[in-house]
């Protein structure tokens, strides 16, 4: 699609009720049994105009994962910086805040509908980003299991949080996970 179909308000309303309807079936069932009739029903378009944009339903998968790990460098970027400070990174309070204004498509795609590939994905993507910022020539087997165990850990605290309705508000999330992330970037500062 050429650039100013892109920038068409049209065509970006269009693909916003699609993503829209993907998430909102996502989180009743898996991709693999989502249709593009129900999926084009729901979003008040036309098979032809679902084709017209996507390939398949996979294809429109993939631009919302490919939109979250995006987002989530952009976190990245801000809060790797912090990782000395005590304080909890204002880049974590609007990670925490992300998730909570964008719960349906992150507990469609975190939740147990989600690719468990996807997941793997981002946890892979914080490991790298993480490691590179800590341990610049890849680290011992133990800063890398420590990592694995903080990125795991975030990500497991954020999914209960979501699937459990988030109970605790955002600032509580994000001192949670500030907590965990310093206890291990201490010991793996601690070997360097």
């Amino acid at each position: 699609m050429n650039t100013k179909g892109e920038a068409n308000r049209s065509v970006r309303a269009t693909r916003r009720r699609l993503c829209d309807a993907l998430v909102a079936l996502l989180v009743q069932k898996p991709v693999r049994d989502i249709t593009v009739r129900e999926l084009t029903r729901l979003a008040k378009v036309s098979r032809g105009t679902f084709y017209f944009h996507y390939r398949d339903i996979y294809q429109l998968l993939d631009q919302l994962e490919q939109e979250q790990v995006d987002q989530l460098n952009l976190f990245m970027d801000a809060l790797l910086p912090r990782l000395d400070s005590d304080a909890t990174p204002t880049a974590l309070h609007a990670l925490f805040e992300y998730l909570d204004q964008n719960d349906a498509i992150c507990t469609a795609l975190l939740g147990p509908n989600g690719d468990p590939a996807f997941v793997q994905r981002l946890q892979t993507v914080i490991s790298q980003r993480c490691m590179g910022y800590m341990a610049p020539q890849g680290g011992t087997a133990r800063q890398r299991y420590l990592t694995a165990f903080a990125v795991q850990g975030c990500f497991g605290a954020i999914a209960q949080w979501l699937q459990q309705g988030k109970p605790e508000p955002t600032e509580q999330m994000a001192s949670i996970a500030w907590q965990g992330i310093r206890a291990v970037q201490r010991q793996i500062a601690a070997e360097s």
